[in-house]
């Protein structure tokens, strides 16, 4: 059947009139590692809004044989077939492969080819990508605990398509947004780069401005210059933990103002800092709860399950019990706690205990020893650094403002609401 729409003709169909999927290769656990050449794509790679992100050195490896096959492409498109968080936030999230060689295809993920003449790719990413095909590919979902998806029932998600030259123009002016995007985390990713490496050469290397006529002397962590300390975390800076309102009273959630974090709100984004958590509670709820109010500009850290994921929270805020929030002072600022924990990750994680998952308990955190800087040299680092994070802040609400108006345009581009056929677009050319 098809629709009239905005004076041009569009199509009603199913998303398995125009392409198949493929499923990924069962890749053997033995050969998991930490480092090696080629990336083995997970869900947890794939951001709710479409695309992927990479974890650095969290990243899963792979060492074994496998078919060439599933070794990706540039431009290959993936979809996500099963969804570990319990809420489907990404069951169904698009993202197209950045360069060749590098990640595996594994059976969590779908890859779609056979794709018909008839659509654009990048449209295509776009329809995925669209609240009415996700809701879609979320309702097809079966499990109680895993949720998961099938290229049968991904087949019968029902669109609309226009003709391809209106497909093509509508991917150009969505990816355009997508572009800026990019580039954003691209300046962000360096910002901070060059923030940890001076980091390292400052307090782990001890380089930094005089080093040459430091005095040095021994300590329980090693040598450090005169006038630096070793002390614990308990006695440098304040640590809070968290909790959660009860759910099943409507009170505590409804109408609530203050930012309540949980790891998911982190993960999601991999972000430097957090303006906004996912769910917020209401001042009964925070009263109710052993959940605790703290400052902004306090450093967040997750503190089970996944480990280690750190921001900065701009607003008061609080945080479930999956954290150990940290408040800077003058004695340890934000950019040197901030870091210092950024730098210490993998000892975190190596004091971690639980048969299922790890976790670092607030207990075990205050005993850790650090070394405190002179204060002369902190004030220097924050005052260097905060440039670098004034800037990482200003990127992120640009993207922010760029991602609020393409999820605006997006569903009134897709659905003809906004007639772009007869606009002059430049249309670059797609990927086979």
């Amino acid at each position: 059947m098809a629709t009239v729409t905005t004076g041009y003709t569009w199509r009603d169909a199913t998303l398995g009139e125009y392409f198949r999927i493929k499923h990924g290769y069962a890749f053997k656990g033995e050969y998991f590692s930490d480092s090696g050449s080629y990336v083995l794509l997970t869900p947890g790679n794939f951001c709710p809004d479409g695309g992927i992100k990479f974890k650095g050195e969290k990243e899963k490896y792979y060492t074994g044989p496998f078919p060439n096959e599933f070794l990706l492409q540039k431009d290959d498109l993936l979809v996500v077939m099963t969804d570990l968080t319990q809420t489907a936030a990404i069951l169904g999230s698009p993202a197209f492969i950045p360069y060749s060689n590098r990640f595996l295809h594994n059976q969590r993920l779908g890859k779609v080819c056979d794709i018909s003449p008839d659509i654009s790719k990048r449209f295509l990413f776009h329809v995925l990508n669209t609240e009415a095909v996700r809701d879609q590919i979320k309702g097809s979902a079966t499990g109680a605990t895993v949720r998961h998806t099938a290229p049968d029932r991904i087949y019968a998600v029902k669109v609309t398509f226009p003709p391809l030259p209106t497909q093509r123009k509508i991917a150009a002016i969505l990816s355009a947004y997508d572009d800026l995007i990019e580039n954003n985390l691209r300046r962000i990713k360096i910002l901070e780069e060059m923030a940890q490496n001076l980091y390292r050469e400052w307090f782990i290397k001890f380089r930094f401005p005089g080093y040459q006529h430091a005095h040095f002397t021994d300590s329980s962590l090693g040598r450090i210059p005169e006038g630096w300390e070793v002390d614990t975390v308990e006695h440098t800076f304040a640590i809070l933990g968290g909790g959660t309102p009860s759910k099943a009273v409507p009170e505590y959630w409804d109408k609530g103002t203050i930012n309540w974090y949980s790891p998911t709100d982190l993960t999601a984004t991999s972000s430097m800092f957090m303006e906004h958590s996912g769910n917020q509670i209401s001042e009964l709820g925070l009263k109710k709860s052993s959940a605790r109010l703290f400052p902004p500009f306090s450093v967040m850290m997750t503190s089970r399950a996944t480990l280690g994921v750190i921001s900065i929270n701009t607003t008061e805020a609080c945080t479930n019990q999956g954290f150990i929030t940290c408040v800077s002072n003058e004695r340890f600022p934000l950019y040197t706690l901030y870091y210092w924990l950024k730098e210490n990750v993998d000892y975190f994680i190596s004091l971690g205990t639980g048969a299922t998952f790890k976790e670092i308990t607030k207990g075990v955190f205050k005993t850790i020893e650090l070394v405190v800087p002179a204060q002369a040299i902190v004030t220097q680092f924050e005052e260097t650094v905060r440039q670098f994070a004034l800037q990482v802040m200003n990127l992120q609400r640009k993207n922010t403002t760029l991602h609020r108006t393409r999820d605006l345009l997006l569903p009134r581009l897709i659905s003809g609401e906004v007639d772009v056929s007869e606009l002059d677009i430049v249309v670059p050319q797609e990927a086979a």
